[in-house]
């Protein structure tokens, strides 16, 4: 069954509850993203005394638009989301954004007007991202949120439970400068959309070629194990997963109320179901833009080509780790690798060339041509 958030995330018409002319409000923020980007779809400002915002015709609340709207953006404070979730169900909007934090992640009042909140938007037959969330962009859509202004349009999707994660991305992509990302969503607190849902969302987006996470902690993790088994078979994963200590598991608990659970555990079992794990954030984009630029493997055994043991070594570890398997080689590879290596090359995979290219490079290119034709 195709995923329901398409409809969500790449809205045709948006709805923005709280919206402003003041530039030190989300609603602000959000109307601007819209405008300067360009995008074509219908705008709703929510405001309960403006006639206008920035320019666009505004409603006194969502219950009096023209039509139904796609999705609606929430810039209100915590208190108020229930009954405006009742109207957002009585206009027909399929989705909502809900910013606002002081939910489960808070303490135990909080964690109740969560349940509330959730409990009005499944009878109001909406679908929640958030609370506590940064926002959302899909730039191929021109639905800009967060009124970004240094961030292109690309195909790497970003499900980060930090926002200042994806602000730190966006300016390594903008130094990097020919790095562009598709989706963005901050999921909160997940109280509804979880990270699996997410995941079924970017495999199935066209414009994404890497699904990429920064998780704190799964609310859904068996299913997303799921998800990650088949999406990884055609479109690359990357997950950086915090919460490796123990204070790391305290702080993520405060930040958005996840259960970290085991580290080790965790990102042992996301490598067998063929997600690529990165240990260090500085390796989230390079790891996300090499993966990309592959073609798909036709299975799962590889060969490595290195100049010394030790290389060969880690290489053959970080194989292994990664649910994937040495090749054997053909004879006649070999014997072809033989004809233009010295005698004292590893012949047996991982190939150690011990030297042979040091005053030719060139021989690389040959083994890799040699490699490339084995049908194993």
């Amino acid at each position: 069954m195709p995923s329901l958030l398409h409809e969500i995330l790449a809205p045709d018409s948006i709805a923005i509850i709280g919206a402003s002319a003041d530039p030190t409000k989300r609603g602000f923020k959000a109307m601007t993203g819209l405008l300067n980007d360009g995008y074509a779809g219908s705008i709703y400002p929510i405001h309960p005394r403006a006639s206008e915002v920035m320019g666009i015709k505004a409603y006194p609340s969502i219950t009096t638009l023209p039509a139904a709207a796609d999705m609606a953006l929430i810039c209100t404070p915590a208190n108020t989301i229930p009954s405006l979730l009742k109207q957002c169900g009585e206009n027909g909007v399929k989705g909502a954004i809900i910013l606002a934090s002081g939910f489960g992640e808070v303490d135990e009042d909080g964690a109740q007007l969560e349940q509330e909140v959730l409990s009005a938007a499944q009878h109001a037959g909406v679908r929640l991202v958030g609370p506590n969330t940064s926002g959302m962009f899909n730039l191929h859509k021109k639905v800009n949120l967060l009124a970004l202004d240094n961030v292109q349009a690309g195909d790497i999707g970003i499900i980060s439970q930090s926002g200042n994660i994806l602000l730190a991305l966006a300016l390594e992509a903008e130094s990097n400068g020919h790095i562009g990302f598709s989706t963005y969503v901050g999921p909160g607190n997940q109280i509804d959309i979880g990270f699996a849902d997410y995941l079924q969302y970017l495999g199935e987006e066209k414009n994404t070629r890497v699904a990429t996470f920064y998780v704190e902690g799964f609310k859904d993790g068996r299913r997303f194990l799921d998800v990650a088994r088949e999406t990884s078979s055609f479109k690359p994963v990357v997950v950086y997963k915090s919460g490796s200590t123990e204070a790391g598991q305290k702080a993520a608990s405060s930040h958005t109320g996840s259960l970290a659970g085991s580290y080790h555990m965790t990102v042992d079992l996301l490598r067998q179901v063929g997600v690529t794990v990165v240990e260090n954030s500085d390796e989230i984009l390079p790891v996300a833009e090499g993966l990309g630029l592959l073609q798909q493997a036709k299975g799962k055994k590889i060969a490595v080509l290195a100049d010394g043991g030790g290389q060969a070594t880690i290489a053959s570890d970080r194989i292994s780790e990664a649910g994937m398997e040495l090749a054997e080689l053909s004879d006649a590879t070999r014997d072809a690798l033989r004809d233009i290596l010295f005698p004292q090359a590893s012949l047996v995979n991982p190939i150690d060339v011990a030297g042979s290219t040091d005053a030719n490079p060139g021989l690389l290119v040959n083994c890799m041509e040699i490699l490339s034709n084995d049908d194993n």
